[in-house]
């Protein structure tokens, strides 16, 4: 027997159960896990209207990021694990610490939870993924960045102003107003570390909104730039419009967290399953629980009950919508954890595998 199949044996029970001893360690520290990755809170700071920014001590599971990346947060909320992601808004240092720079929502569910957050709260972490990376720019680097899309930006700025040879940088920022301006602060003291930067604000509130002329007018070496592109949708499905019309999608580079848009066939044979990088990972037929079919297309999920009870085999999904047949309901369609063993798809899945 391999050992990582003995180590699963129901013979061993409790010794290898996981979610037990995850319960235990957090009753001594609320940090200790064997599985998860968790994060104390150190500090909170209000940044602007509506944003906040955590800063947090993750545990030793937590493997690293590059600048750019991003990671989810999860809390329970009215009995529910709620779930999103966020960029990392701070490039990573010696000490470990990670910031999230969040904007909250007054009809959020989330949003809430994380508005009451105080020193010493734990949440608990997803490792960083994300492919919104841009390591060594071999040429110049334009930014267009909207509200909260600024975030990534920053991480990947502070890296890029610890090298020797920093890259030629125009960043273009919409917001509001100037009190609409996230991490203006972080902003303006890179500017006086590395005077080369160049910033430029577009403020809607007075200016209008950028639009292909001003983006023209303020980049007008946009096509010779690499471009990164973070912000709401509708600002980036223009911005992603204009450079098809002038060919230049290739150097677009895009981060969005929208949830993966997916149709609800309750009467399809098979469901197409994807692991959180857009990969197909295996093929559920209807009626099959992901975990039955996850096994049947080769992989093998951490699982215990089989039933629903111990809730070992639960798994964060990005997209797609399930049947849980322990309650006999529909999941939503975008970001939330639900257990394998007792869910069946109706739509194609995106999950974090």
């Amino acid at each position: 027997m391999a050992p990582s199949l003995f180590w699963r044996s129901p013979w061993l029970k409790p010794l290898n159960d996981t979610t037990a001893w995850n319960s235990l360690l957090q009753g001594v520290n609320a940090t200790w896990s064997l599985t998860e990755v968790r994060a104390r809170v150190l500090r909170t700071v209000q940044e602007c209207r509506d944003v906040v920014s955590l800063y947090l001590k993750p545990n030793r599971l937590f493997k690293g990021f590059t600048p750019g990346q991003h990671l989810a947060l999860t809390l329970p909320c009215n009995g529910v694990l709620q779930s999103r992601s966020f960029s990392l808004s701070q490039a990573p240092d010696a000490s470990g610490v990670l910031r999230l720079t969040i904007k909250l929502k007054a009809d959020g569910v989330l949003s809430q939870a994380i508005a009451k957050l105080k020193r010493g709260a734990v949440v608990r972490l997803s490792q960083a993924g994300g492919a919104f990376t841009h390591a060594r720019p071999e040429r110049g680097v334009l930014l267009l960045s909207a509200g909260s899309g600024i975030t990534p930006m920053i991480a990947m700025l502070q890296d890029w102003a610890k090298s020797e040879s920093r890259p030629d940088v125009l960043m273009i920022h919409s917001c509001r107003d100037e009190a609409d301006w996230i991490l203006r602060e972080d902003l303006r003291t890179l500017v006086h570390q590395w005077p080369q930067l160049k910033i430029r604000p577009v403020f809607t509130a007075a200016d209008g909104r950028l639009d292909a002329e001003r983006l023209q007018a303020l980049a007008p070496d946009f096509a010779l730039r690499d471009t990164l592109l973070c912000g709401p949708e509708d600002f980036m499905d223009w911005i992603a419009a204009f450079y098809r019309g002038h060919g230049l999608s290739r150097q677009l580079k895009q981060e969005h967290f929208q949830a993966r848009r997916t149709e609800i066939r309750p009467d399809a044979a098979h469901y197409q399953v994807y692991s959180a990088d857009g990969r197909a990972a295996f093929d559920a037929r209807n009626g099959q629980t992901l975990l039955e079919a996850a096994e049947a297309g080769g992989l093998n999920p951490v699982h215990g009950c089989r039933r629903g009870i111990c809730k070992t085999c639960t798994c964060r999904k990005l997209g797609g919508t399930v049947h849980n047949q322990l309650t006999d309901t529909l999941s939503g369609s975008g970001d939330e954890w639900i257990q394998l063993c007792v869910s069946t798809p109706v739509s194609d899945l995106h999950l974090e595998l």
